[in-house]
């Protein structure tokens, strides 16, 4: 895949944290084109910068310090990682799970990378960012809590942290980081990353099976090669469904999304048999039909809705569509 993307089941961290502290998540995904269902389907990509969109928005709302280190008090569970969550329930040490979400961490997302390192008696991983998306405080609480969490999971809660660093500056009160890490955090630091002892990580879990993991892993690779068979015109079509409610929907606009020029756009589509001017039009008139058969939306809500600025463009581009008037529409339905 040519852009940073994400899973969209992985953003049930950021839904329930706002949740929990009395925002309603609702709204806000479906301001960035989500909804409650693209939690739960396994199939479902959204754009990296979402992700990060979605943590700045869950930030202003909330305005507690420290807001990613919710991730540390059970919220995470297998689902929000796929078949690559339930693999690590099931794997033989912490070694061997890190090391298979490290080979196949891009299932998730490619905004962020690990990569492993042993030295002496310890066990560090780090986290490599995307140029696309690089650190935020609570995006990068969240990530190393959410793996602390994961870890403690399969281990057990008497795992010990040797050490934890973030790359943003050191917050005024670092108490609810030693609540989570049990030790001192570096801030300021090169990367974010989180290490443990070499002799926890090698330690055998209770919980691995072999015959269950050799099958989830066929099941990784299965996705693995779905992921990359990833076409761009669902691609192009994803940005769209995302971008609509902010006008951002010209060619221009989502070719820089997925980092590449204009004319390669037309291209890669031409190679499809698609248009990006029917694809805009085709999701529009969808879009448009869905919204006008909900009675509780007026014509100037579902013009924003869909990225028009004023009703009478809508309009007549509805009628353009459809030969009738988008008001004679809303009435027969």
């Amino acid at each position: 895949m040519d852009l940073d993307h994400f899973y969209t089941p992985a953003l049930n961290t950021i839904w329930q944290i706002m949740a929990r502290c009395g925002v309603d998540p609702e709204p806000v995904f479906n301001g960035f084109g989500l909804y409650e269902c693209d939690l739960q389907n396994t199939n479902k990509r959204c754009h990296a910068y979402i992700e990060v969109a979605l943590w700045h928005s869950a930030q202003q709302l909330i305005n507690e310090p420290c807001l990613g280190l919710h991730s540390a008090k059970g919220i995470w569970h297998p689902s929000h990682m796929g078949v690559l969550g339930y693999a690590w329930l099931a794997s033989e040490t912490l070694e061997s799970a890190l090391q298979r979400l490290n080979r196949v961490q891009h299932f998730i997302t490619n905004a962020y990378r690990f990569s492993l390192h042993q030295q002496h008696n310890q066990y560090r991983i780090k986290i490599h960012y995307s140029v696309h998306n690089p650190a935020l405080q609570a995006r990068s609480e969240s990530i190393l809590s959410t793996l602390l969490c994961m870890c403690k999971i399969n281990f057990g809660e008497h795992l010990k942290v040797q050490n934890v660093s973030f790359m943003h500056t050191r917050p005024l009160n670092i108490t609810p980081y030693l609540d989570v890490f049990a030790c001192i955090p570096e801030f300021s630091a090169t990367y974010d990353s989180i290490s443990f002892t070499l002799s926890d990580v090698q330690k055998k879990l209770a919980a691995n099976d072999y015959l269950l993991i050799k099958m989830l892993d066929q099941l990784i690779a299965k996705a693995l090669h779905n992921l990359d068979r990833h076409d761009i015109v669902s691609e192009v079509q994803s940005i769209i469904l995302e971008q609509l409610p902010s006008a951002k929907v010209t060619e221009e606009d989502v070719a820089d999304l997925l980092n590449m020029s204009k004319r390669k756009l037309q291209l890669k589509l031409a190679n499809k048999n698609a248009r990006y001017k029917k694809l805009l039009d085709d999701i529009r008139l969808t879009k448009a039909q869905q919204f006008l058969n909900e009675k509780e939306l007026s014509l100037n809500e579902i013009a924003f809705l869909l990225g028009y600025s004023e009703v009478s463009s809508f309009s007549r581009a509805f009628k353009r569509w459809t030969g009738i008037a988008p008001g004679q529409y809303k009435k027969n339905s």
